[in-house]
């Protein structure tokens, strides 16, 4: 990418730091291959909630929903999973999962191993991507006019599939929608690059219209080897940001354009490194 659409710095990361991630209440994690089940754990008590069992080969990523109504697990065994959180009661207060849809081995898309998955901002829609160097949005979980999922759901490919040319081992939607109203999303490589394209709803075909490359980055800014997660950071604008940068513009002035136009972008690798890009939307 050009330095006026991208910037990174990059820091070195141990090569044993392990990473978890946990929900306010749950802890998701993925069993042995020869069980392939996910469990879900209490953090408050640190007791197993639930065994989710589905797929025949080890699960790769999950991810909850923002509104925390579905749990998302994608597999080697080339298929996604998506459970619905079951709503609380007396005897049983704490949440639990229930599988609503999936992928098998008639209806899968992708035909080698599912590497990664996030979650649209609005809950609406899901993303994977693989090996076989797919990308595909799947929807709608959530109607527009309503604030609980309907079921039973018929999750189907909303977008037409993407080819971005390598094995896709990442990717993450930005959680701020772009200025025409489409979704941002970033697309990490096994050769290290990053990919950035804009997505709309309802303008998939055969031709790809529904996809519009905004460009990636280049040799010095890519990583050495495959990039593992992406995470944008949750809220507009540039962490750290010095106010010097912005001499001149009052701090509504300030605000809003650090809001409108700024969101950044983390990305993990295989090459032991964590980058931080700052990517201006309004360039894309």
């Amino acid at each position: 990418m050009c330095e006026d659409h991208l910037r990174s710095s990059e820091m070195v990361v141990p090569k044993n730091l392990k990473w978890s991630t946990a929900d306010t209440v749950l802890l998701r994690m993925a069993s042995k291959a020869e069980h392939a089940a996910v469990l879900l754990w209490s953090t408050a008590t640190w007791r197993q909630l639930q065994a989710l069992p589905y797929h025949t080969l080890t699960v790769t990523q999950m991810a909850f929903s923002p509104n925390a109504k579905f749990l998302l697990a994608v597999s080697r065994d080339r298929t996604w999973s998506l459970w619905g959180r079951k709503l609380s009661t007396p005897e049983s207060p704490e949440p639990l999962f229930s599988l609503c849809a999936h992928t098998g081995k008639d209806t899968a898309i992708h035909s080698r191993i599912i590497w990664s998955c996030d979650w649209s901002s609005d809950s609406k829609y899901f993303v994977t991507s693989s090996r076989d160097k797919k990308v595909i949005v799947w929807g709608p979980c959530m109607l527009a006019e309503s604030e609980e999922p309907v079921f039973p759901l018929e999750i189907k490919p909303c977008s037409s599939i993407l080819d971005v040319g390598d094995s896709a081992t990442a990717a993450a939607f930005c959680p701020s929608l772009c200025s025409d109203s489409s979704y941002l999303l970033a697309a990490g490589l096994e050769c290290g690059r990053i990919l950035l394209y804009r997505w709309r709803p309802g303008q998939e075909g055969a031709t790809g219209s529904d996809w519009i490359s905004c460009g990636g980055t280049d040799t010095f800014q890519s990583h050495t080897l495959a990039v593992k997660r992406l995470r944008w950071r949750p809220r507009a604008g540039q962490a750290g940001l010095e106010n010097g940068e912005m001499d001149g513009l009052s701090d509504t002035e300030r605000k809003l354009e650090e809001k409108s136009s700024w969101v950044q972008l983390a990305s993990a690798s295989a090459d032991h490194s964590v980058k931080i890009f700052n990517v201006n939307k309004r360039a894309l």
